[in-house]
């Protein structure tokens, strides 16, 4: 168990004017704003940055709110019954962290791992039921925002399903800051991800690095 509480790893910080204009565009495109929805949403969320990697939300709690990652990453995953992690989602830079547990106050099926530097712009479930209320379409959008993640969900689908390197080169090809490896997310966590053993990851991740398919960071 963490001697540190959330509030003591993530620290508040300034609103980055850039990142919640990204924001605002990422909901524009699925859905026409109402006017009130800006302005509410600069006035009700707020800037942290992870000062320690650590699990933010836990299995089987209700995860109370959504965050917009600004930089850095995120992951979802679960314990089976016999303790072993299975890794769900790993969110990087640009998407929305929000899920059924979320949107329905239900407890959640897993765990939610933020990383050290990673900056998140946040809302809680509180202040989006507010907003239900008093802006119209609000609770429309949120909706259609759960589901286009789906569409995130094939795409991840059909990038696993292709196997052995193809998938390894997506996947570090979208997520280059996480060379070199074990920096920031281990190797045991990226294998589950794309339902790989972690000597194969390692060995195909190699091969590409040797081919100049991969940056050799060190």
């Amino acid at each position: 168990m963490s001697l540190f509480t959330n509030k003591e790893l993530m620290r508040i910080v300034p609103m980055p004017k850039t990142a919640f204009q990204r924001l605002i565009d990422y909901l524009r495109a699925i859905k026409p704003l109402h006017p009130d929805l800006e302005p509410y949403l600069a006035a009700v969320m707020i800037s942290r940055i992870c000062l320690a990697t650590h699990d933010i939300h836990l299995q089987d709690d209700v995860i109370d709110k959504a965050y917009f990652i600004v930089s850095g990453f995120m992951m979802a995953y679960y314990l089976d019954e016999a303790g072993n992690e299975h890794v769900l989602k790993i969110y990087r830079a640009g998407e929305i962290v929000a899920g059924n547990s979320f949107m329905n106050a239900w407890p959640s099926r897993y765990y939610l791992k933020i990383y050290r530097d990673t900056l998140v712009m946040e809302v809680t479930h509180a202040q989006m039921q507010t907003g239900y209320q008093t802006i119209p379409d609000m609770e429309e959008l949120a909706r259609l925002t759960l589901a286009s993640f789906e569409n995130k969900e094939v795409l991840r689908d059909e990038m696993i399903r292709k196997g052995g390197e193809e998938s390894v080169l997506h996947f570090y090809t979208a997520n280059s800051e996480l060379l070199p490896p074990g920096k920031i997310i281990k190797d045991h966590h990226i294998a589950s991800y794309l339902h790989m053993s972690v000597d194969n990851l390692q060995h195909i991740r190699t091969f590409l690095i040797k081919k100049d398919l991969l940056p050799n960071k060190k």
